[in-house]
């Protein structure tokens, strides 16, 4: 059984309760409209790196990432790298196409990043990122000197589209039967990254020919 003391003490203190709960609730709500205006500003800057695409042009985007601990963080071109450092890329294209990536190493040597093997498949899912490699990453080793890495998107397998660009990548070019485009799961396709590298080309090249958007990214090793 509670007394009247006991009562009075019980009222005294919901009412401190309530007055304090006055003060802070007012500061929550502005700090909570604070961070949903912060939240707002950072999405109003987040901007597709792929262009919507005019009259079916070929857009591909670049972002090469340098895994450092815990985190990746996005790398420059001409930014200076070590043997051992360790990197990936992500690649997307506007709309399904052939994606072709190569990089030359120091001593002019050739790497097909992708696709790899001869079975590989090169095409490529519109708006959904390729990361290359698929798992993990690559790690530089010597001789030091300048990585350049080349990226292709062809509306065609490329020894049709290009056949001198092919062959200039070093790439297999006998003749390619073409590939049906992979399915991408919608919730990829609204993937943003900001992107190093953005190359697009017209929907019809010169003289008619498939569109065909590369670009290169050149890395600089040092020992």
């Amino acid at each position: 059984m509670q007394t009247a003391g006991t009562n009075r003490l019980a009222r005294k203190v919901m009412w401190t309760v309530a007055l304090l709960g006055c003060v802070w609730l007012p500061g929550c709500i502005r700090n909570r409209g604070r961070e949903l205006e912060q939240t707002r500003a950072a999405t109003a800057t987040m901007t597709d790196e792929l262009p919507a695409d005019k009259e079916g042009s070929l857009t591909v985007s670049l972002r090469a990432l340098l895994v450092t601990g815990k985190t990746d963080r996005p790398l420059l071109e001409n930014e200076t790298l070590h043997a051992g450092d360790h990197l990936y890329f992500l690649l997307r294209t506007s709309q399904p196409a052939y994606l072709y990536v190569v990089l030359f190493g120091p001593d002019g040597k050739s790497s097909v990043l992708f696709p790899r093997g001869t079975e590989g498949k090169a095409r490529v899912a519109a708006r959904c990122p390729v990361r290359i490699p698929a798992q993990g990453s690559f790690y530089l080793q010597s001789p030091s000197g300048l990585q350049d890495l080349r990226v292709v998107a062809s509306a065609e397998p490329l020894p049709l589209a290009d056949r001198r660009l092919c062959e200039q990548l070093q790439l297999p070019c006998q003749s390619t039967v073409a590939e049906p485009p992979p399915v991408c799961p919608p919730e990829q396709q609204r993937a943003l990254f900001s992107a190093v590298k953005v190359a697009t080309a017209a929907s019809k090249g010169e003289g008619g020919a498939p569109a065909v958007a590369s670009l290169r990214m050149q890395l600089r090793q040092e020992p």
